[in-house]
């Protein structure tokens, strides 16, 4: 009879992350934006064509549209680029909508890029004014901007609806508040009269506010609440950030500037985090995170970063999921540390806390609980790491698939670790006899020694046992990526 040691090779399945690299548009959704031929990806209405890398339409008649129907979240925020070429007359809407018309009007040769919140699973081009050209080099890709006004384009708005009929909105005494056109109309008949946008906000957090068009009576027509901002609006269009200081952010929208009778019109109404998640992260829906303000994201480096505001962890969301009794590896690439704050990791049950160095991390676990979400974070875990932050050039999840190997440990004579990831088991008298070579991922083990003293204590803690029958399953606290005999 003999012991055994039962070791897994390992191997690593592909990525579970979403965006593990911090980009700031997501995969393309557009099949066949070059319009090659054959398309049977884009349906065309009369007057439409393909050809030589363009749809082309003819100026023939308006309201006739070019779509794709595209596997898009309704309310998610996406980036919309294309190129208008060979351009005569007329003018085009593009919309990500459900048909209907979006809120442009473009009337010139160019690449136009433009950040669209979908109200529908089309990507549309429409002819609105007998347009006569082309489009080519059509892109959707899918943004982490949050829009949280649930329709400040109005799109799919029957002109002449009151605003107070839709979510989010209330009146005090204007006139008439009425959507005409895609754009919100403010008439009143006497003083301080205004209609309301209530939108949930973070206390804490700051946001961008926009209106792309203020016109007819403008002058301080606008009205921030928690805090109170009352806004300069004669430019003809805002764009301003604050810090929300309550659960609800109010936006007053008066006629002019509050004073008698006027009227005011507002278009393409936009309230936004300014921290901007890159896509496939999601604020937490409940806890201390829902603003994200304890995580920025730089989307031009590419980087994000984690600060600890008070004790406790505070983590972030992947629109992803792990599965329960799976093993595996999360690889964290850190930039920068300041302070003595621990990365924190859910595994479906628990939060496991990781000090990290610059540079490559490595944990690796088994999926506990019922919680199957992808959360991870900072955490401050007494007064003195409040504060402390680290930055990550990137982090990577992915599932460790394994493959038990029974390995004979009777006679061993030596353990030894020649390199940074091999360990070495001799089990016969001479030199170069019966050895097992064990080669394991490096980057996960913090020494050779280390190593060496594992599988070297692991084969006593079998041959104590003394019974020789035993099967010692052990799990090295590395990914084991070969096992070779000799």
């Amino acid at each position: 009879m003999a012991n055994f040691l039962k070791l897994n090779k390992s191997y690593l399945g592909p990525e579970v992350l979403s965006n593990g690299s911090f980009e700031e548009y997501g995969s393309e959704l557009i099949t066949d934006g070059d319009f090659p031929l054959p398309n049977n990806n884009w349906t065309l209405e009369a007057g439409w064509s393909i050809n030589n890398g363009k749809a082309t339409y003819n100026g023939s008649i308006v309201d006739r549209l070019i779509s794709q129907t595209l596997s898009i979240t309704i309310g998610a925020t996406y980036k919309l680029q294309f190129t208008v070429e060979d351009y005569v007359s007329g003018t085009l809407d593009a919309a990500l909508s459900d048909g209907s018309l979006g809120s442009n009007s473009i009337a010139a040769n160019g690449t136009y890029s433009f950040d669209i919140t979908a109200t529908g699973t089309l990507c549309a081009f429409r002819s609105t004014d007998e347009f006569n050209g082309s489009i080519s080099n059509v892109s959707v890709k899918e943004s982490g901007a949050v829009e949280i006004v649930d329709n400040g384009r109005f799109t799919g708005v029957a002109d002449n609806t009151n605003v107070n009929t839709l979510s989010q909105w209330s009146g005090t005494g204007l006139a008439s508040q009425n959507i005409v056109s895609n754009s919100l109309v403010c008439t009143s008949n006497g003083d301080n009269q205004f209609v309301a946008l209530n939108v949930n906000t973070v206390s804490g957090t700051e946001y961008k506010f926009k209106v792309d068009s203020i016109t007819g009576g403008a002058i301080n027509s606008l009205q921030i609440q928690s805090p109170l901002n009352i806004i300069d609006t004669t430019s003809g269009s805002i764009d301003v950030t604050f810090t929300a200081d309550s659960a609800v952010t109010v936006v007053r929208f008066f006629a002019g500037d509050r004073i008698g009778v006027d009227t005011t019109t507002y278009t393409n109404i936009s309230l936004q985090a300014t921290n901007q998640f890159a896509y496939g992260y999601k604020r937490p829906t409940s806890g201390d995170n829902l603003g994200g303000s304890s995580s920025v994201f730089d989307l031009s480096s590419k980087t994000l970063r984690f600060i600890a505001p008070a004790v406790g962890s505070y983590n972030i969301e992947n629109i992803l999921t792990t599965t329960l009794n799976k093993e595996y590896l999360v690889k964290i690439d850190v930039a920068l540390i300041v302070g003595l704050s621990t990365f924190n990791w859910l595994d479906g049950a628990n939060n496991i806390q990781v000090n990290l160095k610059v540079g490559e991390n490595e944990l690796r676990y088994k999926r506990l609980g019922s919680d199957n979400t992808i959360s991870f974070g900072i955490t401050a875990q007494n007064s003195s790491q409040v504060g402390s932050s680290f930055t990550l050039n990137s982090i990577s999840l992915q599932e460790v698939v394994n493959q038990p190997k029974l390995i004979g440990v009777d006679n061993v004579s030596t353990v030894s670790a020649p390199t940074v990831d091999t360990v070495v088991i001799n089990n016969g008298l001479t030199e170069g006899a019966d050895e097992l070579t064990i080669t394991y991922a490096g980057a996960s083990a913090s020494s050779r020694v280390q190593m060496r003293n594992f599988f070297q204590d692991s084969i006593i803690r079998l041959a104590n046992s003394n019974n020789t029958a035993e099967v010692l399953e052990i799990t090295p606290p590395v990914l084991i990526t070969d096992i070779d005999a000799s």
